[in-house]
């Protein structure tokens, strides 16, 4: 009743399957019935082959174990030592039997022995292996354990034959044998002789009744097995006609009904055999107008060379994907479309399928679209740009015009002052501009993240105003990063008031650092887990709109009034986020307040020591010989007027060539070496080498107003060592350097 059940149940479950996957299920027991099948018949022959090989052992032992009666019986009248000895071997043969015997019912036997014994016993080593499996394998079968008792009972008989032979050599080997006792054992051995031959023949009928038991069940599984295959195939055919005929009519279908224009073509001769409706529509042609034409006659004339090469591709077997082409239609006009090829086969003949995408109005779409985004990108930038610096280089000619005209020589100083400051201004713009574009140079060095926050947390202190209660919670463990310690604390700084300036009525600006585990884009639709510091900074303040999100990292968009900010603070954050490896996210609630997440990556390096803080009048005089070489004759007269004003005794070069002569020629130390990077002719890092080399005790700083992509195509950055300083910079800042180039510590770096 539960097999009728189980039945119907599996029958309706194959009924209802979808025509392909009734065919694997048909095709999938077929190939299990066949392997069945080949895997019964070779252990039916291996088996069979075994049982033959037990049948000839069964011979040799029989022949074997008489040979030993015999010699034996004519040992007990003859008292020949050769005869005790034919014996002896003869015995050899059932005793090794009767070891593997032994060693095969081990529940763990070893073979190295089994093999041995067999081939003792005069068994073919060929046969060892096969007649170790049929003992191990069918042991507790019937037939087998009904031959391997009757082996057991003759062993038990070879062993009262070998007993008796000890016997009768101990008393043939005492010098005075008595007859009677001789003849005595003479009769027990004959005795055992005539016990063993029964078991031979009833050992040999027990292997063939065996054989003959799996011959028959061989041929009952190869009959229903046969059956059973005629019938799947029976079945497999049907279903895949059907599937066939199914798949041809839905086939048939989806070109008809498809948006695309699908043409199928002739692999070899490039004729069209094939096309849908929509083609029809494309072309503006009827389709007897397009079956039979070769398809280039389709394609504008300036694309037939690429047509015809991805003909070829597609013949060779490589698919084709959004290839773009023009077809012409029937008024002569050029339509744009995205083509996708394959190579596939239809009986016997080898076609192309071809399906092709009017693209003509989305590529204009997105050329207004590119076309609108950049006129707005490149407007805002060059708003701002021009904004900003106007301001700023109106400062500068407005307070250098009061400068020339001025009759009152005391307010030169205030103007030269205001002029300055517009001119510093007009720097950290360029800077910022730079760090926008990931262009700026960083000064690299492995630090604890932790302690960085604890330095820059005494100035966070005064950022606040008292409304503004300031939380920070660093982690307890150490989390060491590979940035620039300077660029870093501008990050921390440039998100702690923009937090502060979204909290006018008092607030919590909580900043945090941890230890996390992050996903990071490695393949499209797949991302890479790494270890990342992470520092978190979040406020109670208005918070952000969606819109004012999307636009939050581009450079010159600010929400503060005129005059409050440039717009470059968090497109400067995220410049320098991304220039050093890291990610930045940010989440926000109208009303509840904005959280930023700077995350960089936990660096393998060994934390650097921290340089200890700077004095806060540095020393900026001395009286040591410096070598400066700039091309611009501007920038080298100040920094040597100022120089010299400092008390340094300054030579200076023009170009590497000069400063080289210079280097050669001088009788004195030159201590220390200040030049431009790029230069004509001989550049910066080759001079500093080759003035090194006369001079070994020299330090080099190296001036540069390029951005990061200059210094690296110079090797700069890759050079360990290197005293750096940025244009534009103070006089002041150079006279530092130069301090800090001489100090002992710089010395032995």
């Amino acid at each position: 009743m539960i097999g009728a059940e189980v039945l119907s149940i599996s029958r309706k479950l194959f009924l209802d399957l979808p025509v392909s996957k009734k065919l694997v299920a048909i095709l999938w027991l077929f190939l299990v019935i066949v392997i069945s099948l080949l895997g019964l018949s070779y252990l039916t022959i291996e088996n069979l082959s075994a049982a033959r090989a037990y049948v000839g052992g069964e011979g040799l032992w029989s022949k074997a174990q008489k040979q030993a009666v015999y010699d034996l019986l004519r040992y007990s009248i003859s008292h020949s030592d050769k005869d005790y000895q034919n014996y002896r071997e003869a015995l050899l043969v059932p005793l090794g039997d009767r070891q593997a015997r032994i060693e095969l019912e081990k529940r763990v036997p070893d073979m190295e022995i089994v093999r041995r014994a067999l081939i003792q016993g005069r068994n073919s080593p060929q046969d060892v292996e096969p007649m170790a499996s049929l003992f191990r394998r069918f042991r507790h079968s019937r037939y087998m354990s009904e031959a391997v008792d009757i082996w057991a009972r003759g062993d038990t008989l070879i062993e009262d034959l070998q007993r008796l032979g000890d016997k009768l050599h101990a008393e043939i080997s005492s010098g005075r044998p008595d007859p009677l006792s001789l003849a005595e054992t003479a009769r027990d051995v004959d005795v055992v002789g005539n016990q063993l031959a029964p078991l031979e023949d009833r050992f040999s009928y027990a292997l063939g009744a065996g054989a003959r038991q799996a011959k028959g069940s061989f041929l009952f599984v190869t009959f229903s097995a046969t059956v059973t295959s005629v019938i799947t195939g029976l079945l497999f055919t049907f279903f895949l006609l059907r599937h066939i005929r199914q798949t041809e009519e839905r086939y048939k279908h989806l070109i008809d009904t498809a948006n695309d224009a699908i043409l199928v073509l002739d692999a070899e001769t490039g004729m069209i055999l094939q096309a849908n409706q929509q083609s029809s529509k494309l072309l503006g042609r009827p389709l007897r107008e397009i079956v039979g034409i070769r398809g280039e006659r389709f394609v504008l004339e300036r694309d037939r060379t690429e047509y015809k090469r991805i003909l070829d591709d597609t013949r060779n077997g490589s698919a084709v994907a959004g290839k773009e082409l023009h077809l012409v239609d029937s008024d002569g006009e050029a339509i744009t479309v995205e083509l996708n090829a394959s190579l596939t086969e239809f009986e016997g003949k080898k076609i192309v399928q071809g399906i092709f995408r009017d693209i003509t109005t989305r590529k204009r779409l997105e050329e207004e679209v590119r076309q609108a985004q950049k006129m707005e990108v490149v407007g805002r930038l060059a708003g701002g740009v021009a904004h900003d610096f106007n301001n700023l280089l109106m400062v500068i000619l407005t307070q250098t015009r009061k400068i020339q005209s001025s009759p009152n020589r005391p307010q030169l100083q205030q103007y030269a002052d205001t002029v300055c400051t517009a001119a510093e201004k007009a720097a950290v713009l360029t800077k910022q501009l730079l760090a926008f574009g990931r262009k700026q140079v960083l000064v690299l060095q492995v630090l604890d993240l932790n302690e960085l926050l604890g330095d820059v947390r005494a100035m966070l202190s005064t950022l606040p105003s008292e409304q503004i209660q300031l939380v920070v919670t660093p982690t307890a463990q150490p989390l060491p990063v590979k940035v620039d310690p300077g660029k870093i604390e501008q990050v921390i700084m440039n998100l702690a008031v923009n937090a502060c300036d979204a909290m006018p009525s008092g607030g919590i600006l909580k900043i945090k650092t941890s230890r996390v585990s992050k996903g990071v884009p490695a393949t499209p639709g797949r991302n890479r887990f790494g270890a990342f510091a992470m520092v978190e900074i979040t406020d109670t303040g208005i918070g952000i709109d969606a819109e004012t999100r999307a636009h939050l990292f581009e450079p010159f968009f600010t929400t503060k009034p005129i005059g409050k900010g440039t717009g470059l603070g968090l497109s400067t954050v995220y410049g320098i986020v991304k220039q050093s490896g890291g990610l930045i996210e940010v989440e926000s609630v109208l009303g509840e307040g904005t959280t930023f997440r700077v995350y960089f990556p936990i660096a393998e390096e060994n934390i650097s020591p921290r340089r200890s803080p700077k004095a806060s009048s540095p020393i900026t005089h001395g009286a040591e010989t410096v070598l400066v070489v700039e091309d611009q004759p501007s920038i080298r007269n100040v920094l040597c007027e100022f120089l010299e004003s400092s008390g340094y005794k300054v030579l200076q070069a023009e170009n590497g060539g000069q400063a080289l002569d210079l280097a050669k020629h001088y009788p004195a130390s030159i201590h220390v070496l200040v030049t431009d990077v790029i230069m004509p002719g001989i550049r910066g890092l080759e001079l500093a080498n080759r003035v090194t080399e006369l001079h070994p005790q020299i330090c080099v700083i190296f001036m540069s107003g390029y951005s990061e992509d200059a210094l690296l195509e110079n090797q700069l950055l890759s050079t360990k060592n290197t005293i750096l300083i940025q244009k534009p910079f103070d006089p002041e800042d150079l006279a530092q350097k130069i301090r800090e180039s001489l100090s002992d510590e710089c010395k032995t770096s």
